[in-house]
């Protein structure tokens, strides 16, 4: 089938390099860049053209008109012109001294780098820097030709896991190393260093806390400090003598003589670091983050190189004891390996709750990256009250820009390696040594980093294939960093040896042995996939209907608190699609539906591998889920069955798309909830973010803004889900009501804040007419760190008759802490009223302000969207009859600009309002 060419996106000019994308450099007498535009040629030389660096040949061919948009369709699956081919990036005119090295901070897949002809090297892993000495093959006249051919020869799987396919990314049918493939190119920065006497190659500061093991909150300014010892990495083309000198924005400094030999070497810079001369670093909603610029210079008489990061100082402990007993404490200070109790972060003596999602990589496609789009995923997530990110290992190791802005903003990463399933575990090979040191070095100033541990789900076990995680892999990154907790994989059980046993960091010179033990200490699962019943996927997995329930039942039976049996959930999660606004531009209009408007071919999902696909070009069907199964769980047949999610229109595909978000909204609220009933201090789920715009698992949309995508918002459009989060499921404190295990109703309201609350909590109940009252006033008195408390509702509480329960929670003078809407029935069980809703728009000095009236009935699930980029205040709420409520659009674009006002034309001309009661038929 040919390939088609609708929404093919074209670009007049070249797509300018983004500079806030690069790694920190190789530190020389000067760095000259070569991003921009390359040559793009075939071997044949049949196609020449431009080709973007960084950047990836797919990408680039769309950009200079030969492909269409990969993402349109399937067009993805027509790859004769990047799979068929081999294309080579070339630069001329490059000027080159016998002091240079040419750097390569990241080429993806296979490659061979020529210089003037002659072979510098091969390219074998996306994540390794490959930095060349060039003066023995430069040209005199100061014109010298750099080329990179791509070859498809093996590379032993050292590229993103999730090329050419994961159950959230498009499938390829082309496999290398037994791994799918899609595209491949030059991803990363490419620059010429000057060398001089020396560069600095790597700063790679270590700190630890110097008091004893904490367990109650450390104060700025009352602690016992920290010890800052900083590896300075440098490189020199012969040996020489030279001063190191460590300098800091909280002032002093300290200097070292040191004899560099000719090649790579190490020496560590070390100093104190006083209570009084700086301030804590703490997680989003803990405290600030607080950073400091260090700079390290290495002068040898006759040049100085220096290289700059910025570093915070916090304490981490992954607690696996009960901790809370300091008899425990004093004898576990020496003690080795991991305990059973469960598993539980420790920040600068605050028993942390870790609630985040699984890091996902934003493009299949790295010619479509943008520093912008990363600092605005994080910010969506801490908006939502996130802490944590889980790094998934199946990805990649990411741009500095993101994890700037996770320590900008204390987003805490539990940071896989880049190994996962078939194909793509490791071999202790030299390129894979130099690509873990390499990572760890350029990764771990960040504050943000937490842990490092091994893989994805690869249950690393000595005397077996998966023990090299441990022999290999975490033994290499110990070696670079004794400063972060460590673990074997994800999820796992901790260390029978290897590791400190109250703080889980690496001991000096001990064997990392993993932990036998079956005791759980960290789940994935379960998760919600769709039942290919009705709709064959390329995907297909299981769904439970009673998984979690409406309405959510508890356990208030598990004890509360550190000192008891615990979990830490890393992964979870339930499928959906994506906005109409999302979707409806990467599919022809006659597919404008769930079941994609046209005839079924059979699927072969499952487990992934070569066999992996289905027969026709259902374009709905290669989609990864369908999402049929979870809207006849919430919705019922009446209102979600084959004919109607196979009728095709703009307002069908609307209706369909609205009531899969939702959906899984309705399916993970009720899931957390439960959870945090429980003695969880970890709820991470999978995932946040969309690889591209249709179905997945993720709480935001695609996040890949203009040029290269169309109605996508920068960082992802928020679903309902994410709403939730911010306004209900990740705040410190949560109110529910739902049913206790007996099936009575049952509330309770947990604390996972750093300090103690007292206040009340109200319950209101509402019919689907819209018409409250009152059920109860309970006084709360919770301890921080995960207290919670139960109560009951009154016998006279009738839940068919008033179905959605209010509750508001206040402290003891009036402010609310906290507020939820808990249904305790199916909506498919519910009366069908219709609301009348109208609205309003005025432009405000800041946002755009949408005045919504609701009368008749209750205005259920109300969601706004828009093609302007922005994030409304709330979304997916509910509005009793007679109510009235302000919604706050805050847009990306600066106040008082003419863009400003654009965005505004924008936002009044395409936002949409929607609720479930508009979409409902009729009530099962």
């Amino acid at each position: 089938m040919a390939m088609l060419a609708a929404a093919t996106l074209v670009f007049a000019v070249a797509v300018q390099p983004d500079a806030g994308l690069r790694d920190h450099p190789v530190v020389g007498q000067s760095v000259v860049y070569l991003d921009g535009q390359w040559d793009l040629t075939n071997a044949d030389r049949s196609v020449r053209t431009h080709g973007d660096v960084p950047g990836d040949v797919i990408t680039d061919l769309q950009t200079y008109n030969n492909l269409p948009d990969p993402l349109y369709e399937t067009n993805f699956l027509d790859n004769a012109m990047w799979v068929n081919q081999t294309w080579t990036y070339s630069k001329s005119g490059i000027k080159l001294t016998s002091a240079s090295y040419l750097v390569f901070d990241g080429i993806k897949m296979s490659a061979e780098i020529t210089l003037n002809g002659h072979v510098l090297g091969y390219a074998r892993d996306q994540f390794l820097r490959l930095v060349y000495p060039v003066g023995a093959y430069i040209n005199a006249s100061g014109s010298n030709l750099v080329e990179v051919t791509f070859d498809h020869s093996e590379c032993d799987g050292r590229f993103m896991a999730c090329t050419g396919g994961w159950d959230w990314a498009p499938y390829s049918t082309v496999y290398l190393d037994g791994a799918a493939t899609l595209s491949y190119g030059i991803w990363k920065s490419v620059y010429v260093v000057e060398s001089g006497p020396v560069m600095i190659t790597h700063v790679n500061p270590q700190i630890m806390f110097l008091g004893d093991y904490p367990v109650t909150p450390l104060q700025d300014g009352d602690h016992a400090g920290f010890s800052l010892a900083v590896r300075v990495h440098t490189y020199c083309p012969s040996a020489v003598t030279a001063k190191i000198t460590l300098t800091s924005e909280w002032g002093g400094s300290v200097t070292v003589q040191a004899n560099l030999p000719k090649d790579n070497t190490t020496h560590y810079v070390n100093t104190t670091v006083n209570a009084s001369d700086i301030r804590l670093w703490w997680p989003n909603g803990m405290g600030d983050q607080h950073l400091y610029r260090i700079n390290v210079t290495v002068d040898t008489g006759s040049a100085a190189v220096t290289a700059s990061r910025h570093v915070g100082f916090r304490f981490f402990a992954l607690v696996t004891g009960n901790d809370t007993d300091p008899t425990y404490v004093e004898a576990s200070k020496n003690a080795e390996g991991t305990e059973t109790l469960g598993m539980v972060v420790r920040v600068n003596g605050v028993v942390m709750f870790n609630r985040g999602a699984n890091l996902i990589p934003m493009e299949e496609f790295e010619g479509r990256q943008s520093a912008y789009a990363y600092a605005k995923l994080v910010e969506h997530a801490a908006a939502a009250h996130m802490n944590t990110f889980r790094v998934w290992g199946g990805g990649i190791f990411y741009p500095d820009v993101l994890y700037d802005a996770c320590d900008r903003l204390g987003i805490v990463l539990y940071h896989d390696m880049m190994y996962a399933q078939v194909g793509h575990s490791p071999k202790v090979t030299s390129d894979q040594d130099a690509e873990l040191r390499h990572q760890v070095r350029r990764l771990s100033h960040h504050p943000s980093i937490m842990m490092w541990d091994g893989c994805n789900e690869c249950q690393v076990k000595l005397g077996t294939p998966t023990g090299i995680y441990a022999s290999f892999v975490m033994n290499v990154v110990v070696q670079e960093d004794k400063s972060r907790i460590i673990w074997p994989s994800c999820p796992a059980s901790g260390w029978a040896q290897g590791v400190h046993r109250l703080t889980s960091l690496p001991m000096d010179g001990a064997t990392l042995n993993p932990s036998a033990s079956s005791v759980t200490l960290e789940t994935h699962g379960p998760y919600q996939h769709s039942s290919p019943a009705f709709f064959e996927t390329i995907n297909s997995g299981g769904f439970s209907n009673t998984s979690v329930t409406l309405p959510t039942v508890f356990d208030n039976t598990d004890p509360a608190g550190s000192m008891f049996q615990n979990i830490f959930a890393s992964e979870f999660g339930t499928v959906t699609m994506a906005s109409f606004e999302s979707m409806s531009e990467y599919l022809d209009t006659s597919h404008w539906s769930m079941y994609g408007g046209t005839a079924q071919s059979s699927c072969s999902g499952g487990s992934g591998g070569e066999d992996m696909g289905c027969k026709g070009r259902n374009a709905m069907q290669w989609r990864n889920y369908g999402c049929d199964t979870l809207m006849m769980k919430y919705f019922g047949w009446q209102n979600v069955n084959p004919t109607v999610l196979n009728t095709t229109s703009e307002a069908s595909f609307k209706r369909q798309l609205y009531l899969c978000t939702l959906a899984q909204a309705i399916e993970m609220k009720a899931n957390i909830e439960q959870r945090r009933s429980y003695n969880q201090f970890g709820i991470v789920t999978w995932q946040l973010n969309e690889i591209w715009p249709t179905g997945g698992w993720g709480s935001l949309e695609y996040g890949t803004a203009a040029p290269f995508s169309k109605n996508q918002l920068v960082g992802g459009r928020w679903k309902p889900l994410h709403h939730f989060m911010k306004q209900y499921l990740y705040k410190d404190l949560i109110a529910v009501c739902g049913a206790d295990k007996a099936g009575g109703p049952s509330c309770f309201v947990k604390n996972n804040a750093a300090a103690d609350f007292a206040g009340s909590v109200s319950v209101n109940a509402w019919s689907i007419a819209g018409n409250g009252s009152f059920v109860t006033k309970v006084d709360v008195s919770l301890r921080m760190s995960g207290d919670r408390s139960f109560f009951t509702l009154p016998s006279s509480f009738n839940a068919a008759a008033t179905p959605l329960l209010e509750l508001r929670v206040t402290d003891h003078v009036g402010n609310v802490a906290a507020t939820n809407w808990c249904p305790q029935s199916y909506p498919h069980t519910w009366p069908v009223l219709k609301p009348t809703l109208t609205h309003t728009v005025r432009e405000d000095p800041e946002s755009f302000v949408v005045s919504i009236a609701v009368a008749n009935a209750m205005g259920i699930y109300v969601t706004l969207t828009t093609l302007a980029d922005g994030t409304f205040s709330e979304n997916a709420f509910m509005m009793p009859a007679g109510s009235t409520k302000d919604i706050y659009f805050m847009p990306v674009a600066a106040p008082g600009s003419q863009e400003f006002h654009d965005a505004y034309v924008k936002f009044g001309n395409s936002l949409r309002i929607e609720d479930l009661s508009s979409y409902l038929t009729a009530s099962s």
